[in-house]
């Protein structure tokens, strides 16, 4: 089995590519970020979107306080 391990420092690269930048409602950008946990003696990923790595951070301290299941996904709808 291969397993990624992402450094948490910045890596020699400038910018991400653009698949991996969006922009909110107020154009400011907005970064994919990787996240990893283990559950079950397995190792499992997901991503959020944030404007730095810091508010990545501040993202997951808030995530480590209230998160909670809204429900299951059926769909997606782009505009």
């Amino acid at each position: 089995m291969n397993v990624l391990s992402f450094s948490r420092m910045s890596n020699s690269r400038d910018n991400p590519d653009a698949a991996f930048v969006t922009t909110d409602v107020e154009n400011r950008q907005l970064y994919r970020f990787a996240l990893q946990y283990k559950m079950d003696g397995k190792t499992w990923a997901t991503e959020i979107r944030a404007y730095s790595s810091r508010d990545a951070e501040d993202r997951i301290a808030a995530m480590r306080r209230s998160l909670t299941i809204c429900g299951q996904l059926y769909g997606e709808v782009e505009a």
